[in-house]
């Protein structure tokens, strides 16, 4: 009966979490419009993307609010595997912001040095982490520090990978859902089955209470992409994909499901790989390995239609979703 309560709150904090964004994100357009906060197009990037200069940014901050509300109406903030995962969420999303906030301010497209970047993400992860570890400690390890590198490692990579992503109308929330539509599998799957034996009962409990959260932000980014499909009338910024990203990554630690997540979400590493094969190649050989990193700039570059790419890169993400989701099955049973 509670795990059948915990599911139909789950799918009305979806529903009311795309309701709000959807509000919240004609009004976000309007504002941003009138105040013309935009962020500049990089001027090195594919000439096509020059007639998006003026395109509001940092939509991420209306789908954000849309899965707090909702996250606050059904979801329980007093249980750990509703708080971590929102945390971590709002504060990655805060780096995101002002990033968002220099590029509109200065009229260029980066905002925050990588190095300042990627100390804040470092300290917010570590931040996130010790708040897990305190909280949770239902796994002992024997790795000690490791662990915790290794587990902050896979929480940056996946911010970066999302943020790096996020380069055309509807790509980095399409390519979403794969995982996040894995995190509702897992979390229902642990939540209605009782005592499985390799799964510890924290996460057997806790599991239904990050479902509803994950809900709420599949809700979100549904409406999200009301507005962010092509041709995107809003860009989600740095705010967004790093707030998804953070959440992902998260909520695939609490669940001890880090890789099926990583392969649910292989089409983002494939991005961010993309993006580093090219810097060691042109650094150590002063060669290039793409026309342009990441790879979807790569495709433009090459003459393939932006909506193409979407889709393709879609399709593929999905794939490897349903790839996951059968690993995850195959250890289940």
């Amino acid at each position: 009966m509670i795990s059948y309560h915990m599911i139909l709150k789950s799918l009305a904090a979806l529903l009311l979490s795309a309701f709000c964004s959807l509000l919240l994100g004609h009004f976000y357009i309007k504002w941003t419009l009138k105040t013309k906060f935009s962020q500049p197009i990089n001027p090195d990037g594919p000439t096509n993307h020059i007639v998006k200069e003026g395109t509001p940014t940092s939509g991420g901050l209306f789908f954000i609010f849309g899965i707090i509300i909702s996250t606050l109406i059904f979801g329980d903030l007093k249980h750990p595997y509703t708080y971590i995962p929102l945390i971590a969420l709002i504060v990655f999303a805060l780096i995101g912001l002002l990033d968002d906030f220099l590029k509109v301010s200065r009229k260029e497209s980066i905002g925050l040095k990588t190095t300042q970047k990627l100390a804040m993400q470092i300290l917010v992860g570590s931040f996130i982490l010790y708040i897990k570890t305190n909280v949770l400690s239902f796994v002992p390890s024997n790795l000690g520090v490791w662990e915790s590198l290794a587990y902050l490692l896979y929480i940056v990579t996946i911010v970066n990978a999302v943020n790096i992503s996020d380069g055309l109308d509807g790509l980095a929330t399409g390519v979403a859902f794969s995982p996040l539509l894995l995190l509702v599998l897992i979390t229902t799957v642990f939540g209605i089955s009782n005592h499985i034996d390799f799964v510890p009962l924290a996460i057997q409990e806790g599991s239904l209470h990050l479902l509803i959260v994950t809900t709420a932000v599949i809700g979100s980014l549904l409406a999200f992409l009301w507005y962010n499909g092509s041709k995107a009338l809003v860009f989600m910024g740095d705010v967004g994909s790093h707030a998804l990203g953070a959440f992902i990554a998260v909520s695939a630690l609490l669940l001890r499901s880090e890789f099926v997540v990583l392969v649910a979400s292989a089409l983002f590493f494939i991005e961010v790989l993309s993006s580093l094969v090219q810097i060691i190649s042109i650094r150590f050989y002063s060669k290039k390995v793409f026309e342009m990193a990441p790879l979807h700039h790569h495709f433009e570059k090459k003459g393939v239609t932006e909506s193409r790419i979407v889709t393709r890169f879609q399709v593929a993400s999905a794939i490897f979703g349903v790839a996951a989701a059968f690993l995850f099955l195959i250890k289940f049973r």
